[in-house]
């Protein structure tokens, strides 16, 4: 399935920005509107208010509780912050404070067929199930609350929808999930099952859904219908740098760069 671009196209202007980071990898935005940046070379995670101001700032390099070996992903869920620490194998748990609650890891599990390797990509479903991007494997994993394997999506069982170079993955309200897979998006049902393949003349770089799916390559940001997974509209990006995460909170779309994260809202061109 082919995604056509329509001619439509509108202009991002910004708001604000925060630019002191020096390799930032992932940012998530919690409940409370408190922001959270990961940096990938200081192995650090930061909260900020919505001023920039640095509220906390937690890591340097290590194995031990609250230190990173590459932090590559994080997201806000409820009242926690769960981070991909990939080089480390698992993922941390802070509350929204950032102060350690645990880790999600392989190390008391029988089941090694099922384990996740090198992580790169977290979401916490609406059941509060983990989702993890196995990035050694090239699939998905998910588990339950308790840390009990569920399922594996877009693994060498999967067919057509065996994964090949997954990057990054969301997950909309009924709990499809979408993946970024080289340069095609592949599409799974709430049960793992394959919906679709949509290939588009465009490299992406990030997926994300918050009430709209939004996908991005290093120039715009195209809205997807998830209904028949046509483009319904494209907004132009107005920064010269390399995008790494898009979000869309509250009408205001978060552009985040290895170096600033800067709030934009749209207008009509």
């Amino acid at each position: 399935m082919s995604l056509n671009i329509p001619i439509l196209c509108q202009t991002l202007v910004l708001e604000n920005e925060i630019s002191f980071f020096s390799n930032a990898s992932s940012f998530s935005i919690g409940a409370l509107k408190d922001i959270y940046v990961s940096e990938g070379d200081n192995n650090e995670i930061i909260k900020l208010d919505t001023n920039g101001t640095i509220l906390k700032k937690i890591g340097g390099f290590g194995w031990g509780s609250s230190s990173f070996d590459f932090p590559a992903d994080i997201f806000a869920y409820s009242l926690k912050i769960y981070a991909a620490d990939k080089n480390n194998d698992r993922i941390q748990i802070f509350d929204k404070d950032l102060n350690y609650l645990s880790e999600f890891n392989m190390k008391s599990k029988k089941e090694e067929d099922y384990f996740f390797r090198r992580p790169t990509c977290i979401a916490i479903s609406n059941q509060g199930d983990f989702i993890v991007l196995d990035s050694d494997n090239n699939r998905i994993l998910k588990f339950d609350m308790s840390g009990n394997f569920n399922m594996q999506i877009g693994g060498l069982d999967a067919g057509d929808y065996s994964l090949i170079s997954p990057k990054y993955f969301c997950l909309d309200s009924q709990g499809n999930l979408y993946v970024i897979d080289g340069e095609r998006i592949v599409i799974f049902g709430p049960f793992g099952g394959g919906r679709a393949i949509l290939s588009a003349p465009i490299i992406p770089i990030h997926i994300s859904f918050t009430g709209e799916l939004l996908i991005n390559d290093s120039s715009n940001i195209y809205k997807i219908d998830t209904q028949d997974f046509s483009i319904t509209e494209v907004l132009a990006i107005p920064v010269p740098e390399a995008i790494i995460k898009i979000e869309k909170i509250d009408n205001s779309y978060y552009l985040l760069t290895s170096n600033s994260l800067a709030k934009y809202k749209m207008i009509n061109e």
